[in-house]
């Protein structure tokens, strides 16, 4: 969750750090970012004074600044159905070994080696997922890279968008039994191809309706959140947008000309239920929200948003 409050006004994603935005478009970390546009496997969201770099769904790279970036350690413990992880930190031996090749890998960053950094991380973790798979990790991570300018519909800008309590918008909303408001996370924000912002929520499969991931909840925390107060989430977001386009991660073309942002659903038919009857249930769902939400469905073996 974005928690940093400075000079008391909350800031929300994008980065406020002057120097690390400097790097970002004329020093170390442009050359970086160079490295990144040349990968069709690696994609970058930006958080608050922070990127994350992922690969194949997993953050191959947190990017704080020049010289302070991080990586899981445990990334180069493949074996976690032998011994757990829980068991591993208790190891000091196996411990210090992973950490060794993680400092070992890291210093290749902080000396401005991105293409071996890269092409190191990538290995490291390919060997890893063979063992931890992560299908939805990496659904989400060809989701993004499916959605760019003049390629789809839609043009995704941001990933996880979480609303935090101390934002203009925060979420009024109460789950029945609950004392405190929802902390909801949107899963996609995007700008669709005539310059509307979309808050998309993704579900997959009929598991993803129930309880209290159906639909009417989410729908009810947007309009406890953005929908009650959209004017500084828009403003938010376009921040993110000129940044993202001042560190050459979306194309200039692009920009955001409605000041009133949508939600909306997208449903992603999963495998094992045929899809008449995955239809009936997300209508059945669809129907307790009582209004008229846009929905796309996504094709058989495509992650693109089209309308």
């Amino acid at each position: 969750m974005e928690t940093q409050i400075r000079n008391g006004k909350y800031l929300g994603r994008g980065i406020h750090n002057v120097k690390f935005a400097e790097s970002l478009m004329n020093g170390n970390l442009k050359q970086m970012l160079k490295v990144i546009n040349k990968d069709k496997d690696l994609d970058v969201q930006i958080r608050k004074d922070y990127l994350n770099i992922y690969y194949k769904g997993g953050n191959i790279a947190k990017v704080n600044s020049e010289k302070s970036i991080e990586f899981d350690k445990f990334y180069f413990y493949t074996n976690m159905k032998v011994i757990p992880k829980k068991d591993i930190k208790e190891d000091e031996i196996i411990l210090q070994l992973l950490i060794s090749k993680r400092d070992n890998l890291i210093s290749k960053f902080k000396v401005g080696k991105y293409e071996e950094y890269f092409a190191d991380a990538k290995e490291i973790m390919d060997e890893w997922l063979k063992k931890n798979p992560k299908p939805e990790r990496m659904e989400q991570h060809q989701l993004s890279i499916e959605n760019k300018y003049n390629i789809s519909d839609y043009t995704i800008i941001d990933l996880e968008y979480q609303v935090s309590i101390l934002c203009d918008f925060a979420c009024l909303y109460k789950v029945e039994g609950k004392d405190k408001p929802k902390t909801p996370r949107f899963d996609i924000i995007a700008i669709d191809k005539k310059g509307k912002l979309c808050v998309i929520e993704l579900k997959k499969g009929t598991e993803s309706l129930k309880d209290t991931s159906g639909l009417k909840e989410h729908w009810d925390c947007y309009k406890q959140s953005i929908e009650r107060n959209y004017e500084p989430f828009m403003s938010e977001m376009n921040k993110l947008l000129k940044q993202k386009q001042a560190f050459s991660l979306i194309d200039n073309r692009l920009e955001i000309k409605n000041p009133i942002p949508e939600f909306m659903f997208a449903y992603s038919y999963d495998k094992k239920t045929k899809d008449y009857e995955q239809d009936k249930v997300f209508q059945i769902e669809y129907n307790k929200i009582g209004e008229p939400i846009h929905v796309i469905k996504l094709a058989k073996g495509s992650l693109k948003l089209m309308d």
